[in-house]
This record gives structure tokens, C-alpha cells and sequence, in this order.
């Protein structure tokens, strides 16, 4: 086999000879080369175990900042536990970012690891770093010595590099544990004034979504952690490069029945039918992700907001914004409140009724939702002052009211 960056002959390559040549990875490697990985590999080099009696221990204390990229790490839920091991995973797009977190946590003795496995039909390549578990694991002596916790701001800074998502100027923070994200919110707020709201969109079953309040506190947040961000490869580029604006579009289906109230027509019947609806997301490429939002997380938001609370129900019973007139207009409207916190790059809406009546929908942007709030379109019986006009006492005049008919009869 020839190696084609510097062109030995070689009897299998890897990432050891390829690091040593070009500094690429074997991964790495056939990306820019565009090979299949199962055409690189010999049949053991996939599925190669480690023993962890190969590695040594850890540095004895390790530092301050080597514990701070761990505990950034742990809030990420980068790090986990299998088998023997401590592991943590990461992206091939981010490797020297990883490579930068291996610079501390060797303290710990991780090790950089690129394995291969058979997922599917093809060769797949997993990035982590590992260590054996036990190393973690403070020793008696040390349990006995008041160790003070890391830098909080040096943590923020690992965890915001590696789990933070920017959408239209705003930061999203999953933590799949909610205890650390209470406690990081809490922190920001009480000592630096940074504001963050919690959103019904968490993709752990113990977990939180958190995101920044204002575009005024992401930018807050980015502040206080900027110097440090630098020194991560790739990090604040993330959040504040001009890459590519473009638009993204998800469709998603329910069934629901509605009637218009004091239609002329036919309409003012209760009747059914298959909505379809079209959300557009705009926004910057992530040069991480190499997307605007990810599908995954578009479809789990609109689902939980809308097709599980509209799906197979009567629209006008569902919510009292649409009791009046479930149309179209005002369920698109309502459809935007609904979903503006949780995607600020939402753009536009698209509602089909049938095939051939439907619904395009440009709300307000995040910033002006804060400040304006829902639609007074949508709040018209909800309003308390309704039923307040002198009007009202004209309809309550005795020569008004309806005769009962029972009393009539008797």
C-alpha cells in the first residue's frame, strides 16, 4: 500500500505513520483522500480492544486546570464510563479540540484512541480519549486533603466549546444532568448577570435544555469567556464566524378535527382532515455541525409543541386562542408563539388545510415576541375586559332576557 501524502510503500497504513508523516489521522486521512475506510484497514485493526494494564497512572495531584476540563467534560456528558475504561468521545471536524483537552487531562493518563467497527455495512472510526476508570478515582490520601473545586469560569468555558449550540444569536446549553445546569444558571445569574430560561425540550430523561434569555446575554456570556474560548481550537471561530446563511425546512403531519364559528357556510360544522405543516428555519452554517439545526432536534420541538397537543383533538378545544375560529391564519400564529422560543431562526410557516388552501405565516422574531407578547388577535375572549362595555347592560335589561320556555308552558 502507498501512502499517498508521502508516498512510502508501506505494508498497512495507520495512524501512527500518518501522524508521524502529515499529522492527519487514518480518518482524517480517507476524508481527504474520499477512501472507504475498509479499503485502508487490515481485517485487525478492526475491533481492536485495549487492556488497561497498557496504561500507566495518573499524575499525582493533577492540576487545577486539568480537573476543570474534566468537570467541563462531565457537565458536557462527554464523559463516560465502559468497561475498565473512562472514555471521551469526539468529533473528527473537532479533533484539535480534543486533542487540546488531551494536553490537560494526560495528568489523568488519557490517551488519544481512533478505533474502528463494523456498524451497519461499513468501517465506521470512533475519536476518544481514554483512560482507565480507576485513574479518576481520587486516592485515600488525597479524599483526606480539601481539594478546592476548579475554576468555574475554566469549566464554563470547556463545557460551553464542546455542547453549546448558537441558533440566531442565542445560546442553547443541554445538560444531560439538570442538577449542573440549576447550578450553572444559578451561578451566572448571581455572579455575572447572565440570564438563561429553561425550555421543555431536553434530550436526556434527567436532563435540561437551558438558553440564553436575550441575545444580550449570549453575548454576555460569550464576554466573559471569550480569552479562554480563544485558546480552544475552533471554539470561539464557532460562535462568531460569517459562514453561509441559508434556510432549512422540516414537514411534520397531523390530524385534527375544527369548526369556524358563525361561518356562513360549511365551515361552522365540526369536520376533520390532515394538516400538514412546513417550518423554515434560517440561520448561519455551524462549521462544526455543517448545519443551521439540526433535524433531530426541529422535529422533537415541533412535535412535543404542536402535533402532540393538536393530533387527533378538536383544534378549538385544544387551546383557547383558537376556540372562537380555528383557522388557518390563527393557527399559524398560535403555531409561531409556540415555537419562537425554542427555534429564534424560525423564518416562516407554512399550513396546508388540504392540497389546495394553505397558510404562509412571518412572525416576530424572538427579541420582539419578548416584548410584545401573544397576539391581541389571539386574545379577544381571554381578555378581561371583555364584557365590561355599558353596552352589555342593554342585553341584561329584563325585556331582554329569553322567556323560559318550561315556565311558558306551565
Amino acid at each position: 500500500m502507498q501512502c499517498l501524502e508521502c508516498h512510502a510503500r508501506l505494508e498497512r497504513l495507520d495512524s501512527e505513520h500518518l501522524l508521524g508523516c502529515c499529522g492527519l489521522t487514518l480518518q482524517e486521512y480517507a476524508l481527504r483522500h474520499h477512501r472507504p475506510l475498509e479499503l485502508l484497514l487490515a481485517p485487525d485493526q478492526v475491533g481492536a480492544e485495549d487492556d488497561p494494564a497498557a496504561w500507566t497512572g495518573p499524575v499525582a495531584p493533577p492540576r487545577e486546570h486539568a480537573r476543570a476540563v474534566l468537570q467541563g467534560l462531565r457537565w458536557a456528558g462527554l464523559l463516560r464510563t465502559e468497561g475498565a475504561f473512562a472514555v471521551i468521545p469526539g468529533e473528527v471536524r473537532r479533533l484539535d479540540l480534543l486533542f487540546w483537552d488531551l494536553a490537560w487531562l494526560r495528568d489523568f493518563g488519557f490517551r488519544f484512541r481512533q478505533e474502528y467497527h463494523y456498524e451497519g455495512h461499513r468501517v465506521m472510526a470512533r475519536n476518544r480519549l481514554k483512560a482507565p476508570a480507576a485513574n479518576l478515582r481520587r486516592p485515600r490520601a488525597v479524599q483526606l486533603s480539601p481539594v478546592p473545586p476548579p475554576g468555574f469560569r475554566d469549566s464554563l468555558a470547556v463545557y460551553l466549546a464542546h455542547a453549546a449550540e448558537p441558533q440566531a444569536g442565542y445560546l442553547f446549553l443541554p445538560f444531560p444532568d439538570a442538577r449542573d445546569g440549576e447550578s450553572v444558571a444559578e451561578t451566572l445569574q448571581r455572579a455575572h448577570g447572565v440570564a438563561l430560561v429553561r425550555l421543555d425540550a431536553a434530550d436526556h430523561p434527567g436532563g435540561v435544555l437551558l438558553r440564553t434569555r436575550a441575545r444580550a446575554d449570549g453575548e454576555r456570556l460569550l464576554g466573559l469567556l471569550e480569552s479562554r474560548l480563544r485558546e480552544m481550537p475552533g471554539a470561539w471561530e464557532r460562535f462568531t464566524d460569517a459562514t453561509p446563511e441559508l434556510a432549512v425546512a422540516k414537514e411534520l403531519v397531523f390530524d385534527a378535527a375544527h369548526f369556524i364559528t358563525d361561518h356562513p357556510a360549511k365551515c361552522s360544522n365540526l369536520h376533520g382532515g390532515r394538516y400538514r405543516l412546513h417550518v423554515e428555519i434560517h440561520g448561519r452554517v455551524d462549521p462544526v455541525t455543517g448545519c443551521v439545526v439540526d433535524y433531530g432536534y426541529l422535529k422533537r420541538v415541533v412535535t412535543r409543541q404542536v402535533v402532540e397537543r393538536f393530533d387527533h383533538h378538536t383544534l378549538n378545544y385544544a387551546d383557547g386562542a383558537l376556540a372562537w375560529r380555528s383557522s388557518t391564519e390563527l393557527l399559524c400564529i398560535h403555531i409561531w408563539e409556540r415555537l419562537i422560543d425554542y427555534l429564534p431562526g424560525l423564518r416562516a410557516l407554512t399550513l396546508y388545510e388540504t392540497p389546495q388552501s394553505w397558510c404562509t405565516y412571518r412572525g416576530p422574531d424572538l427579541a420582539r415576541f419578548q416584548a410584545e407578547g401573544e397576539a391581541a388577535l389571539l386574545g379577544h375572549f381571554r381578555d378581561p375586559a371583555l364584557g365590561r362595555s355599558p353596552l352589555r347592560a342593554l342585553a341584561a335589561e329584563p325585556g331582554a332576557r329569553l322567556r323560559v320556555v318550561g315556565e311558558a308552558l306551565s
